[in-house]
């Protein structure tokens, strides 16, 4: 029988739990918020209640993925299949999610301002162009969100706003608050770690109780001296305050409960059961709204189409087609618990997309593909999202974009897929918050790019 204390972590354990974004969060966050606009008049959808970011982390090679073009480097063995007129797909690699593709719009047309991996994802999780100077106050996107949605937070919402599975395994880790509150941070879960010990039996949860009794108590008999430590001593209450709400709560290690049937259904991988989770956590209704699903390992400079290295495309196909096809499947039949009629799917903007491409044509000397941040596609379904639409088209070749697709002659970027994702929600992105420690305004979408203004449009065009 496990005791409590098996089952309560440690200050370590509930630091290395949330993530990054609670320990590195180190700047001063609890000063009163000053909100201005950044001139965009945005039109927020409203259209969801959730987002999943599922990252393909490392860059899948979209010519033999979503943006299929046939080139000297093209595999012979990849099976492609005319899915519908302006849609082919490779049968072999996406046997599962070739089905699903009626759910989902694809653009095409995307850029990136970066092209290595660090700050790649970086971008991918802050929404703009990595810093130095101003890095350690720049949140994630989902600490942004987990602030906006703390309004909407119901008495009985025990989960954070804002999850993530395997997000440590991505180049920069799971990033900070920024100049937020610590209670915005990311909880970061290793996916084979959290389905272990997730149950309180009777006795453990008395025990649970009487300890926490004690705490409480030792904490307000100490209350003025802890207060001359400041705010890293307020943090850890208010992080042990949500592990004692989340021990508490059933739904909790509920949402840890995997079958052996799901395990099969969705990969017995870190992803699969990362994408399990995910679904469960979403089903529960229990408070958290922003999930990143981070899946690694897809950076193949060398031998990316061959089977007998260690990793490879098809290996990573492998893993991501059953995982990413469940969890669509699974999020369409499971029904919404506050919206009769409506499902888990028309619910949530699910988001799939890597960091930026790879590149086209030929294989390189080391028969791989190197990065290619000119022209990548992304993947968006549920939300009310118009599904068998594509957005954009890149050249023949899969190297430049060919049609922006959207209403701007410039082609979409992260900023434009982060402003689709709070336009999903219906948060503002058009707000800024003015009295950072910097001094320097934070726009939720920052329309500085690289070379000059860029658009902070959401991607109205997914939508049809």
């Amino acid at each position: 029988m496990k005791t409590v204390g098996d089952l309560i972590p440690t200050r370590r354990d509930l630091l290395r739990f949330g993530g990054a974004g609670l320990a590195l969060a180190g700047v001063d966050g609890v000063i009163p918020r000053s909100y201005g606009s950044t001139g965009y008049q945005a039109k927020p959808r409203g259209t969801a209640k959730n987002i999943i970011y599922y990252e393909i982390s490392g860059a899948i090679a979209h010519t033999e993925s979503f943006d299929f073009k046939e080139t000297a480097g093209t595999p012979k063995d990849l099976d492609i299949r005319k899915v519908r007129s302006d849609l082919y797909l490779s049968h072999l690699l996406f046997p599962r999610l070739e089905k699903h593709m009626d759910k989902f719009a694809i653009v095409r047309s995307l850029l990136s301002h970066e092209e290595v991996h660090f700050r790649g994802q970086y971008y991918v999780q802050t929404g703009r162009q990595l810093n130095v100077a101003f890095a350690r106050e720049i949140p994630a996107v989902g600490s942004v969100m987990a602030l906006e949605l703390e309004q909407r937070r119901r008495p009985a919402d025990t989960f954070p706003s804002y999850m993530s599975f395997n997000l440590d395994k991505a180049f920069p880790g799971a990033l900070s608050t920024g100049f937020l509150h610590p209670r915005y941070s990311v909880v970061d879960i290793n996916p084979e770690s959290a389905v272990k010990g997730m149950a309180l039996d009777e006795k453990a949860i008395q025990l649970l109780e009487e300890r926490w009794r004690l705490l409480s108590e030792l904490r307000e008999a100490e209350r003025s001296r802890l207060s001359k430590f400041g705010r890293e001593m307020s943090t850890y209450g208010d992080f042990y305050e949500t592990a004692h709400r989340l021990l508490s709560d059933s739904r909790w290690p509920a949402a840890f409960q995997i079958s052996e049937e799901d395990r099969a259904r969705y990969g017995n991988t870190p992803v699969g059961v990362s994408c399990i989770l995910a679904r469960n956590v979403l089903a529960q209704d229990a408070g958290t709204h922003y999930i990143h699903i981070c899946h690694p390992g897809w950076d193949h400079h060398v031998y990316i189409w061959d089977r007998s290295k260690p990793s490879h495309h098809y290996k990573l196909c492998a893993e991501f087609d059953p995982a990413f096809a469940s969890l669509l499947e699974d999020l369409a039949r499971t029904p919404s618990k506050t919206e009769a009629g409506k499902s888990l799917l028309d619910e949530t903007l699910v988001v799939a997309m890597g960091e930026f491409g790879r590149t086209p044509g030929p294989l390189n000397n080391m028969d791989g593909r190197d990065h290619h941040n000119k022209v990548f596609p992304a993947l968006f379904a549920g939300g009310g999202v118009k599904g068998g639409t594509i957005v954009g088209a890149s050249d023949k070749d899969g190297e430049k974009v060919a049609e922006t697709g959207w209403r701007r002659k410039e082609q979409p970027r992260i900023e434009n897929v982060v402003a689709t994702m709070f336009s999903a929600l219906g948060i503002d992105w058009s707000k800024e918050i003015r009295n950072t420690p910097s001094g320097r305004a934070y726009p939720y979408v920052d329309s500085l790019g690289p070379a000059g203004w860029i658009p902070t449009d959401d991607i109205a065009a997914i939508y049809g």
